[in-house]
């Protein structure tokens, strides 16, 4: 019973790490938040181990699945689990929040669907690794008495000993070989077929769930149902209005909210799709006016502030729709015609995402100011 309950918890720990393991593939910039300073620095950082970040879950896993024995039923149990886990969320979280699967910016690391790459990678190079090489170079006991078998020691084999074949047909040794048939003898055999035939049973049923389920689980990633680009907008320009009011009475939008403007105004960017528009219109287009009138003062104030992803260079461009976490921003700027009545241009900006992309732009940027001066 103890040896069952350790073996449990050992999984459940490995498991643990097999989680970490895919979280440090698809999202190594929420643990290491990318910094320009700390990671431009010629000393010793946290920073430098980025890149081999995700060493350190395999080395918790390989510490918890050699504490005792099976050690690969733990290790690749907890594998294939979380694989399992993440190939059955993956078209949901495709569907109703792509920023987990897929990057929001360009200049983002490749998400889930990155990640999840990587880590069946690695699944498929521990498999070879594990149960090819190292059980050919450490074979198992009961697979080294199998070998034992027919092993014959080399002083058998020595031609000084060899005898001919008359020595050896002298030296024959006769068996009496007996064979005892009884009545008790074939219910036996009749017993034991039954129960060769349910062990049969057993794997081939076994077999076959496996077999579905993964036919199954196939089935679900490919044909969860995923939304069109127009539902995609629309699904999106009714959560970018999510928000909750902090400790200071501040609104600010939820970070799910915050993914959803960015795609929303890269989508009007994109298309100009606000051009022509009065900000009355745009605003009904938006669906503004379902919007509470606190905050929605909070997303129209045009004031214009400071990023810190570009200089304040483009003085003829009005800030139309601020959407802020606190942390990270989306900007939509718009230039209007000369009676300041319609709009013409539409520019998403964004800050606060990835502090080295910022520090990029903004040099880009000050470049661009110190070109047209």
């Amino acid at each position: 019973m103890l040896d069952k309950l350790f073996l449990f918890f050992r999984f459940l720990f490995c498991l643990v790490g097999a989680a970490a393991l895919l979280y440090t593939f698809s999202y190594p910039d929420t643990l290491l938040p990318p910094n320009p300073i700390l990671e431009d620095t010629a000393e010793f950082t946290l920073y430098k181990l980025k890149p081999v970040i995700w060493v350190l879950p395999i080395l918790f896993m390989e510490l918890v699945a050699g504490c005792g024995p099976k050690r690969n039923l733990v290790w690749f149990g907890a594998l294939f689990t979380v694989l399992v886990v993440a190939l059955v969320a993956y078209p949901v979280l495709a569907a109703q929040w792509p920023e987990y699967v897929s990057p929001t910016f360009s200049y983002q690391g490749g998400m889930l669907a990155t990640g999840l790459a990587h880590y069946v990678a690695f699944l498929g190079v521990t498999f070879v690794f594990r149960k090819v090489l190292l059980s050919y170079m450490f074979p198992p006991e009961e697979l080294q008495e199998q070998m034992e078998v027919g092993f014959v020691s080399a002083t058998a084999l020595d031609p000084a000993n060899a005898r001919t074949l008359k020595e050896i047909a002298a030296d024959a040794r006769s068996v009496k070989h007996q064979f005892q048939f009884r009545p008790g003898n074939a219910r036996m055999a009749l017993r034991w077929r039954l129960i060769m035939r349910r062990m049969l049973l057993k794997s081939r049923l076994a077999n076959t769930c496996a077999a579905a389920g993964m036919v199954a689980l196939a089935l679900w990633f490919l044909c969860y149902p995923q939304p069109t680009a127009e539902e995609a907008l629309q699904r999106d320009m009714s959560r970018m209005f999510e928000h909750r009011i902090n400790a200071k009475g501040q609104p600010l939008a939820t970070t799910a909210a915050v993914h959803a403007a960015a795609r929303v105004m890269k989508h009007i960017s994109d298309y100009e799709a606000l051009a022509g528009m009065t900000r009355e219109e745009a605003e009904a287009w938006l669906g503004m006016d379902k919007v509470p009138e606190g905050y929605r003062a909070w997303l129209r104030d045009e004031r214009p502030i400071k990023l810190a992803s570009t200089n304040s260079i483009h003085e003829n461009r009005t800030r139309f729709l601020t959407v802020t976490n606190g942390r990270q921003i989306c900007v939509l700027y718009i230039r209007t015609n000369e009676a300041d009545e319609s709009i013409v241009v539409s520019e998403l900006q964004d800050a606060g995402w990835d502090a080295e992309a910022d520090e990029t732009r903004r040099r880009i940027s000050n470049d661009w100011g110190a070109l047209y001066r």
